[in-house]
């Protein structure tokens, strides 16, 4: 059992409590969702529970903790650890070993577990990961999401009483992400394990919970079932995300149809709309033009890349993108995004192939001449940081390019607004939440407008408020005639507003068209409204509608 009793906690000098008066009590054996807007205090509320807060971050703090019988402020995080297990919303931060197998087992080695219990142990932790594979592959060479499932089967490994996940699927596929949630889930369900598991993509979640906890500004402001707190349209105020099913039933609420429920998965959405659908004259959807025509900015043909490990990881890879495209770059993990996208502003050379960006084949510019063409947001925003405050880090690359004062200023007053960082301009970067450091590295990248920019799994820590804040400025940023290539697994955020969706597997191209018939009637890059007007195509219903207002305004 969990107790936390007037918890209230400062960061630091921090003018601003990260916690403020929260109480709260989690039973043995329930499954609870904590979610909120990025730096709400969702991290820090997981770091109290494994004795993090206060022993190893600094701060002040007023209130108790008790976690399985133990006093957290009394208790050392060794003897924390062997009661909860925490997996961190950045992967880079928990891995210590050479190989995946060393990881996994360096909890157990710690904790001086028998030999043949470890051996069982790593065993049955990497074959419920799926990793059974690359258990002798260094875990440098992994991708984000192979690291984020390495972290996981480390944690579990330890067979804690409590399991704390903090966003544990946001660097993962849907398929990747489906089987991961669906490990937890038997945790929990069969071996009557706590888990408490911080996520922004309530869709890909909220039906598998018993308890829904949203946070704002440190407090608790909606804790429940998770059907009664989606009723709640006093969440989306403070920027929480709701799936897409739920928005789709508000807003056909308000448009005066009669909807008595709020559906958590598709097949209750199915069930609960039917009537909806069966009883409307639905109207034709528009066809959706080819994007990609027009001057091509950026042209790949034939491209092969070897790592110097020996893996091959892109095979043959032509395409072309043309200015004003929004282009979507999706696939399974380690499918060859990442390298592909690296390519197009010169971190890496092709093996075989040409690249060109703006006329500029990247084999024979230099990093420098490229990056004044393409700008480049990385999957790990601590790769970007590393000035002293948030000013700094934005304004550098402004410097480096002859920006006077005056614009400088004005150019940075403009993107700390738009990602609401203007509190923290006078803070260090690395000190501020994930989501926040996200927000950071964008900003330090958008703020010298470059003419082809890639974003790498940019969403990532992002809840629905400033997701869909960044996503409407890139798509104003490419209606002015500038190119965005988003890699990213957010199959909801693609079908609003990518023109096109690149789908690698094996380091190839597989499938290469619009977002609407790339993105129906798939079974795992298919939106959450896609597969459920499949139910209804006897009615009448476009199959391929994939997104909330498209649902609506058929049905309007």
């Amino acid at each position: 059992m969990i107790r936390i009793r007037d918890l209230t906690f400062y960061y630091g000098d921090a003018s601003k409590p990260a916690l403020q008066g929260v109480n709260l009590q989690i039973e043995d054996g329930e499954f609870v969702l904590v979610t909120g807007p990025s730096g709400c205090g969702k991290s820090s509320l997981c770091r109290c529970l494994n004795g993090l807060i206060p022993h190893f971050y600094g701060g002040k703090i007023a209130g108790g903790m008790e976690v399985q019988g133990l006093d957290v402020m009394k208790s050392t995080t060794k003897e924390m650890a062997t009661r909860v297990g925490m997996v961190f919303q950045d992967p880079e931060n928990q891995l210590v070993s050479m190989d995946v197998e060393r990881e996994v087992a360096f909890g157990l080695e710690n904790l001086a577990f028998a030999r043949d219990i470890m051996a069982k142990r790593v065993e049955e932790s990497l074959d419920a990961l799926g990793l059974s594979g690359i258990r002798y592959r260094g875990v440098h060479e992994l991708s984000g999401g192979e690291k984020q499932k390495v972290v996981i089967a480390s944690v579990l490994a330890l067979h804690p009483d409590i399991l704390v996940l903090d966003e544990p699927t946001s660097e993962l596929d849907p398929r990747s992400a489906e089987e991961v949630l669906s490990i937890v889930q038997r945790l929990n369900d069969d071996l009557g394990m706590t888990v408490i598991l911080v996520e922004h993509r309530l869709d890909r979640v909220v039906h598998l919970v018993d308890r829904m906890i949203v946070m704002d500004e440190g407090e608790i402001i909606a804790d429940g079932p998770p059907r009664g707190v989606l009723a709640n349209g006093d969440i989306t105020s403070v920027g929480a995300g709701v799936p897409p099913l739920v928005r789709m039933v508000r807003r056909l609420r308000d448009s005066g149809f009669d909807v008595d429920d709020i559906p958590l998965t598709v097949k209750e959405g199915r069930a609960i709309l039917k009537d909806v659908f069966r009883g409307a004259k639905v109207s034709e959807l528009p066809k959706t033009e080819s994007t990609n025509s027009g001057e091509p900015v950026i042209e790949i043909d034939k491209l092969w890349y070897a790592y110097p490990e020996g893996l091959t990881a892109l095979r043959n890879v032509s395409l072309r993108i043309c200015r004003g495209e929004f282009v979507a770059v999706m696939g399974r993990n380690a499918s060859g995004k990442t390298t592909l996208v690296k390519h197009i502003n010169g971190l890496l050379k092709p093996t075989k192939g040409k690249v060109r960006v703006a006329g500029i084949d990247t084999q024979k510019a230099t990093i420098a001449e490229l990056a004044r063409k393409v700008g480049f947001v990385f999957q790990n925003p601590n790769d970007h940081i590393f000035a002293d405050t948030v000013e700094e880090e934005i304004s550098f690359i402004l410097r480096n390019l002859g920006f006077d004062g005056t614009e400088m200023a004005a150019r940075v007053d403009e993107v700390l607004e738009m990602f609401g960082l203007k509190e923290h301009r006078r803070q260090y970067p690395r000190s501020l939440s994930g989501g926040e450091r996200q927000r950071v590295a964008m900003a330090s990248v958008l703020v010298a407008s470059p003419e082809v920019l890639i974003l790498d799994e940019p969403t990532r820590g992002l809840e629905y408020r400033l997701k869909s804040e960044l996503m409407r400025f890139l798509d104003r940023y490419r209606g002015e005639g500038n190119t965005v290539v988003l890699v990213t697994h957010d199959v909801e955020t693609v079908a609003e507003y990518a023109d096109r969706v690149v789908l690698l597997s094996g380091g190839r191209v597989v499938v290469d068209g619009n977002r609407r018939d790339v993105l129906s009637r798939a079974l795992f890059f298919s939106p959450q409204i896609n597969r459920l007007v499949q139910a209804f195509e006897k009615y009448g219903v476009p199959n391929n509608i994939i997104t909330v207002d498209e649902a609506v305004d058929i049905l309007k």
